[in-house]
């Protein structure tokens, strides 16, 4: 058993079985044996997060645990009873049995190997760890409870042991895109300001969120940071070695110091722009950002705020995602149709162009050059299925949407008011040689899917928005993928009640999840009048932290993901 510990415990320490669980799962994956190993901010993320499971100066629930959102929104306190629970079973001779079988199930020798095991690949022999629970701690007849186990425990069998906490303030609410810096804290811009009854009809924007590696908002609690009048931000949010930058709605860029939110800009750009998305940093410090609504890219050599220049690029169209790879290329995705350009970042103008088989998304770039890309639709209107006829207010010959949230609208009211449909998109698998390798990765799980990323060990995670879910994909490694799995293939698909529809999912140096809650009641989002007790529901509610599952990368993602050494 242990606790892991930060700089912020008192001088009473306790170690149970409780903290066990709180102190390994956000940092199983930097648990080699019992000792720690991992970069400066790899182990300030995982220490940092431990006290929000688990308080380690009395052994009892973290303070963040217990907030209302988590403790009655999600299975994470009760997990985590079950979970000390099983380890319980190799305290005393008594359970000599149920404690070889946790310790088979897990393949280990000891007890912090079984639970490091299970955190890792909390999916995996759930049903049996789950028996071996029921088994071991049986319903009293007379008070019809298990009067040996911690209260509460589960009551049905979970669909995995992952942990999952949900973290507001900061100005959190319709977060787009998330980033880390290199220290570990997160950064991202936000649809519309908490406590405003915003949605994509009427709205008041929001400016630009910053927490702690230990999830401590850092930024103003409703406006967050702004200082340069930015007015709501998509998926436009990046990081490079000294600033943080967001593309913001109201047709600017906006520049942040990393080391106290600092406003900087707005960025200089050589002429007019439209409303901004994808932001990506290039290896040599380039940044890229895709103007949405003006068909253009625009870019800022060497990272300088002060000289973005418009590059205008032939056939493309609402440009979406951006991405850059070792070779510095940079790859862009288009919201109106599915086309995937990519040119030199010193070459703008020798732009190529491949088809895939939807409107794309978020897109990533693997440690070996592999493109990924998430596919929403074939609709000139972004969100809409394949084949479906537009709402009654929108022509079927509708031109380009003038605006995102009118392509947000459109997309968002045809889904809500045809409820049989259920699923509609896919994962694209590009190779460094421009060929579509696999065009219809997770169909039939993908639903309306958006961010993507990729850890440590070049596999995938999709934040998957109407499924509401966090989707892990092997990568074109094999070998770093459970047994049975191949490129392509879906490793798990987690869901918690704190995870809403999420529009990102991003990996943090210690192998944690950070998903971006984006919308919360879908018809409050499209809604134009009045909603009574529900009004103020239309922002996804802050950030989600999924535990110990995604192998390390090295913060920041300037060109392709790089895995943490």
């Amino acid at each position: 058993m242990l606790s892991v510990l930060d700089d912020e415990v008192a001088e009473s320490v306790v170690v149970n079985e409780l903290t066990t669980v709180g102190s390994i799962w956000p940092n199983a994956q930097l648990l080699e044996g019992d000792a720690l190993t991992g970069s400066a901010s790899a182990l300030a993320i995982g220490s940092g997060q431990v006290r929000n499971l688990v308080n380690p100066s009395n052994g009892s629930y973290g303070e963040t645990l217990l907030r209302s959102s988590n403790l009655l929104n999600s299975e994470t306190t009760v997990r985590m009873n079950v979970l000390s629970n099983l380890l319980g079973l190799c305290a005393g001779a008594e359970n000599t049995q149920a404690c070889d079988e946790l310790l088979s199930l897990t393949g280990s020798e000891n007890t912090l190997s079984a639970l490091t095991s299970i955190a890792r690949q909390p999916w995996k022999n759930v049903s049996q760890l789950y028996k071996l629970f029921d088994q071991s701690y049986p319903i009293d007849k007379t008070t019809e409870l298990r009067s040996t186990a911690t209260l509460p425990y589960l009551l049905f069998e979970p669909k995995s042991f992952s942990l999952s906490l949900v973290f507001n303030g900061g100005g959190a609410l319709g977060l787009g895109k998330l980033m880390f810096d290199g220290k570990g804290s997160m950064w991202s811009g936000t649809n519309w300001m908490p406590g405003s009854q915003s949605g994509v009809v009427n709205n008041i924007g929001g400016g630009v969120t910053h927490f702690g590696p230990g999830g401590t908002p850092l930024s103003p609690a409703i406006s967050g940071y702004n200082g340069q009048g930015i007015n709501g931000v998509g998926w436009g949010t990046g990081v490079s070695e000294k600033y943080a930058w967001v593309g913001a709605f109201n047709n600017m860029v906006g520049v942040f110091d990393l080391k106290d939110g600092k406003a900087l800009g707005p960025a200089t750009i050589d002429g007019e722009v439209g409303q901004l998305q994808g932001v990506a940093t290039a290896a040599n410090g380039d940044v890229w950002i895709a103007d949405n609504t003006a068909n253009h890219m625009i870019h800022f050599p060497g990272g300088d705020y002060t000289k973005g220049k418009r590059h205008t690029i032939d056939g493309l169209q609402a440009p979406f995602g951006v991405a850059v790879d070792a070779q510095n290329r940079v790859w862009v995705s288009s919201s109106y149709n599915n086309k995937l350009t990519v040119f030199p970042g010193d070459a703008p103008d020798q732009a190529k162009t491949i088809e895939v088989n939807l409107g794309g998304r978020g897109i990533a770039v693997d440690s070996t050059g592999h493109i990924w890309i998430a596919q929403q639709s074939n609709s000139p209107q972004g969100a809409l299925p394949p084949g479906a006829k537009m709402p009654p207010n929108i022509p079927a010959n509708a031109p380009q949407p003038k605006t995102i949230m009118e392509e947000f609208e459109a997309g968002a009211e045809y889904l809500l008011t045809n409820p049989t449909i259920t699923q509609t998109g896919m994962v694209g698998l590009i190779s460094p040689d421009m060929e579509v390798v696999k065009p219809d990765i997770a169909k039939g799980t993908a639903y309306i899917p958006w961010g993507v990323s990729i850890d440590g060990n070049d596999n995938v995670w999709v934040g998957n928005l109407y499924g509401q879910s966090l989707t892990h994909i092997c990568g074109v490694n094999p070998a770093n993928c459970p047994a049975g799995k191949t490129t392509g293939d879906v490793i798990h698909n987690y869901q918690s009640g704190v995870i809403q529809m999420t529009t990102d999912v991003i990996v943090d140096d210690a192998g944690n999840l950070w998903s971006a809650n984006n919308w919360f009641d879908g018809e409050v989002v499209i809604n134009p009048t009045y909603r009574g007790r529900t009004s103020t529901f239309g922002g996804g509610q802050g950030f989600v932290v999924t535990y110990g599952v995604a192998g390390p990368v090295q913060n920041p993602l300037m060109g392709p993901v790089r895995k943490q050494s």
